[in-house]
């Protein structure tokens, strides 16, 4: 049920721009557009020039023919000259739109690509609508093509799972199966009912992966077996080096950042196998699983992780990178899984700038975004609303309910919203309003901070720090405690060596360092 946070930002800044460009008196017009696509490398490149010259923000929208869509931007640079470029994936004819700030109307244009005969056709419109349509798309973030769907790895080799083939840990409860890649493993039913009705979970492990079926898990699968009367098989098997480099290609375009592989690319599959032999796929599950991969050869061990890798390119990410060189995460799909190192930099937090680790860190971890796909905005203020999802998505939470009247069930922030009041993070102003689009104060965050660490140590008992700031008395009584308790954990510092200054904002990028503070404590 997670949402693609990214989609909604480019949207909304996008659909801003174009009104923007809808009322200016003055239509700014693009000159030398050229469309074109390049089969030998299967990509395409629109440039041209602004006619206001150099320094301009130009926007990219281009819907593809399946009805996904790729938004990029750039500025431009001497005498307005600018280019973009993409990968593509699909024939047929691409709808291009360019914008730029104070420009009365979207420029047109299109293009055909074919897989044998690349023939561009531009089609430039002055009075094209203003306001076109944000697309269909469905990837995360809206950007970027789909991968064309090439054949998914088989297993070569079918073993079935028998009692005297498991190692059976009590103490954990668990049973382990060591599995190969290309290989594909048949579980008959009254296994899986033995293994659930005893409350044992079942490992599937080899070389470099463990796949961890709880005893939940193990039951939702039962039941849809036993209507069958047949078996469970799990196969794992290694993505081909090819397809793989593609993928990541992709991946980068996508993402506008550096990724590098820390693992090979597994790709998981369950399926029910039927008496008869129907075979029908399980692609998700009611119970999360649990995926471990072991990583190698990782310069950058905080901005590595485990991550879903999606055919059109989109990345998930599902878990961190232990000590021990091994990611860890909980999934409830199969699909492709890599260890990767996702490096994500924007124009306007350097390196230098004194948030760019946790900035960097945070972005690789998908729990910040930017307010476009160069851009961060650190200065910006954050609202209540803003802080509370950022937690949730640091911590992984899901569920709750409706708890405030002033957070309707259609903003994008109501589910995280419900997530942290429901775990306790978050409390109303009053009894029923959270005044969500208000911006957070620094003494809001400590106590938001302190709570979120409670989540993440349920059974530690932080003793609050001795008061250290001269503004010690400007603090809220009610939030006194927890600042000095953030101070002590060192989850927050003060503006200063001697000045909390409580009642002020808080920007994105002291709420970036405050996410990386708390995932990082203790390590």
């Amino acid at each position: 049920m997670k949402k693609s946070i990214t989609a909604l930002i480019l949207i909304l800044l996008f659909s801003t721009l174009w009104q923007a460009m809808a009322s200016a008196a003055e239509p700014v017009w693009f000159t030398d557009v050229a469309a074109s696509a390049d089969a030998s490398t299967k990509q395409a490149a629109v440039t041209g020039k602004v006619a206001s010259g150099a320094g301009q923000l130009v926007t990219l929208k281009v819907v593809d023919p399946g009805g996904q869509f790729f938004l990029d931007s750039i500025k431009s640079g001497d005498g307005g000259v600018f280019t973009f470029k993409w990968n593509l994936s699909a024939e047929g004819k691409y709808e291009v739109q360019l914008g730029v700030e104070n420009s009365s109307a979207p420029y047109k244009t299109s293009f055909t690509y074919g897989l044998t005969a690349p023939t561009p056709t531009p089609t430039p419109s002055a009075t094209a609508s203003a306001t076109p349509s944000a697309g269909s798309g469905s990837g995360s973030g809206g950007s970027g093509m789909p991968a064309s769907q090439a054949p998914s790895p088989s297993p070569a080799n079918i073993v079935r799972v028998t009692e005297d083939k498991l190692t059976l840990n009590e103490g954990l409860k668990e049973a382990t199966f060591t599995l190969g890649t290309s290989t594909e493993a048949r579980i008959p039913v009254a296994l899986l009912e033995k293994l659930a009705q005893g409350g044992n979970g079942l490992n599937l492990e080899g070389d470099k992966f463990t796949l961890k079926l709880s005893a939940q898990t193990l039951g939702e699968l039962l039941a849809q077996a036993s209507k069958a009367g047949g078996e469970v098989a799990v196969s794992v098997a290694k993505v081909p080096p090819a397809d793989g480099e593609s993928l990541l290609a992709l991946a980068k375009q996508r993402q506008f950042a550096e990724i590098k592989p820390g693992s090979e690319i597994y790709e998981f599959k369950l399926k029910l196998i039927a008496a008869g032999g129907a075979e029908t796929a399980v692609s998700a599950f009611g119970h999360p699983v649990t995926l471990q991969l072991k990583a190698s050869g990782l310069a950058t061990g905080k901005l590595a992780g485990l991550y879903y890798i999606s055919n059109a390119g989109e990345l998930e990410y599902i878990g961190s990178l232990s000590s021990g060189n091994v990611a860890s995460g909980r999934t409830s799909h199969f699909s492709k899984y890599a260890v990767l190192e996702y490096r994500k930099t924007f124009t306007d937090v350097p390196a230098g700038n004194w948030a760019y680790d946790a900035v960097t860190e945070m972005a690789a971890k998908q729990v910040v975004e930017g307010i476009s796909l160069r851009e961060f905005a650190p200065a910006r203020k954050v609202t209540r609303a803003e802080f509370a999802a950022l937690l949730v998505r640091a911590l992984g939470l899901s569920g709750g309910g409706a708890a405030f009247t002033d957070v309707p069930a259609g903003k994008w922030y109501a589910d995280e919203v419900a997530a942290a009041y429901q775990a306790g993070i978050i409390k109303g102003i009053g009894s029923d309003f959270f005044k969500p689009e208000q911006t957070i104060s620094r003494e809001e965050m400590a106590a938001m901070l302190v709570r979120a660490w409670s989540v993440l140590h349920p059974q530690a008992k932080p003793e609050a720090a001795a008061p250290v700031f001269k503004d010690q008395s400007a603090i809220s009584v009610w939030a006194r405690e927890a600042v000095g308790t953030a101070a002590g954990l060192g989850l927050m510092k003060g503006r200063s060596a001697a000045a909390f200054v409580p009642q002020g904002t808080t920007t994105r990028a002291e709420a970036a360092q405050a996410i990386a503070n708390i995932l990082n404590a203790g390590n």
